[in-house]
């Protein structure tokens, strides 16, 4: 099976990889080693470091199996694990950075991923900017002699906008700088960056891949000199994860394709039902047609998550959404996504953009996550909280 594995679809790969009966008494699921230490048979062994595993910080057979999985699903060299997926977008960024480098951000990055950038970077020396990730033309103007890497995220936090893949990737090749990007809404299976040409990709366990709403988990994945900065980073700064989560997320990981393709299809049915509602100014849901960046989305991707957002006209009092939402039965309220269940939450975007260029929605905002409850059953449940107006 391993040397065929090149051959065999993403989905495949979901359930075969990561496993190694083989060398487990015919067990399919990895062994779960919870450790610290690991002894050597000999003071010189210990010495001269020689066995694969060393320290339980450092790697044991149950994270190799993680590791192995998602490696296998993106076709890279390899991953690190981080203990969240902010966690795993600090690792990214600084395993390319350094003081008085520059880096490009889209203004519709995650908020996490924003404050840490504003927080963080000064106190590094580290030059940042923001660009609209629909005007990549500006995006080049805004490269300087210090300039080492672009920061992607398709589609963006909160509005959704698809990048041009591509393009950024392009432009970063002529000017020598590193391309990273947080694939968490996709996943491996809707689109792999690396076909791309993308240096790093990024992406939050703790949605998807877990799928149950019960860990959480980052995965930064690379390949060649991008992948030992990416182990040098993790190492230096002791990242670990729970042998109990890693066990818990390649399980998750083995259904992925289904649960993924069923809130999918919910999203979509869902956004298409809120398209009708005359109460609602804008659905951002890029498998939609009106969607200003459908064609570069259906270029480049294999389907959609079920996370996207909508808009109300803006005479729509954000009382009447915390009506939709409270009278709600089966959508919860709360944050995060990917998970079995689906979720409301509202924000204000203004508070998460820095260019007078990025759209930013005059009326009330709603985040809507779709699980993979029965479609129908969603759509009931948000007609109860439409008729409480």
């Amino acid at each position: 099976m391993k040397k065929n594995f090149k051959n065999l679809s993403v989905e495949t790969l979901t359930s075969h990889s990561g496993k190694n009966p083989s060398e487990n008494h015919g067990i399919p699921a990895p062994p779960l080693y919870r450790t610290s230490t690991i002894l050597s048979p000999k003071m010189d062994n210990y010495r001269n470091r020689q066995g694969k595993y060393t320290y339980g910080r450092n790697g044991t057979p149950t994270s190799d199996s993680l590791i192995n999985a998602i490696s296998n699903l993106y076709n890279a060299e390899g991953c690190v694990l981080a203990p969240s997926g902010m966690a795993a977008i600090s690792i990214g960024l600084m395993s390319v950075l350094k003081a008085k480098d520059h880096i490009l951000i889209p203004d519709s990055v995650y908020g996490s991923a924003r404050r840490f950038v504003k927080e963080e970077f000064p106190r590094l020396n580290i030059e940042f900017e923001f660009y609209n990730s629909r005007d990549l033309d500006h995006l080049e103007t805004l490269i300087k002699h210090n300039t080492k890497a672009v920061y992607i995220e398709s589609p963006g936090t909160y509005t959704f906008e698809i990048v041009d893949i591509k393009r950024v990737v392009k432009i970063c090749k002529k000017n020598n700088l590193k391309s990273l990007i947080d694939n968490t809404w996709s996943t491996a299976i809707y689109l792999n960056p690396f076909d791309f040409g993308v240096d790093i990709v990024i992406e939050a366990i703790t949605k998807y891949i877990s799928g149950h709403s019960d860990i959480m988990m980052g995965v930064v994945l690379g390949n060649k000199e991008n992948l030992h900065s990416l182990q040098r980073w993790s190492k230096n700064t002791g990242n670990y994860v729970s042998p109990d989560d890693i066990y818990m997320s390649l399980r998750g990981l083995r259904t992925l394709p289904l649960r993924l393709k069923k809130s999918s299809q919910n999203s979509l049915e869902i956004a298409k039902f809120l398209e009708t509602k005359n109460i609602i100014k804008k659905v951002f849901h890029p498998a939609l047609e009106q969607h200003p960046d459908h064609n570069l989305w259906k270029r480049d991707f294999k389907g959609a998550s079920g996370l996207f957002a909508i808009e109300f006209h803006d005479n729509i009092l954000k009382e009447a959404i915390d009506i939709i939402a409270d009278n709600c039965q089966i959508f919860g309220i709360g944050s995060s996504w990917g998970g079995y269940s689906s979720l409301l939450s509202t924000m204000n975007i203004s508070e998460n953009r820095n260019l007078k260029s990025s759209y930013v929605p005059t009326g009330n905002y709603l985040r809507i996550y779709t699980g993979n409850e029965d479609a129908q059953d969603l759509i009931s449940d948000l007609k109860i909280g439409f008729e409480k107006l």
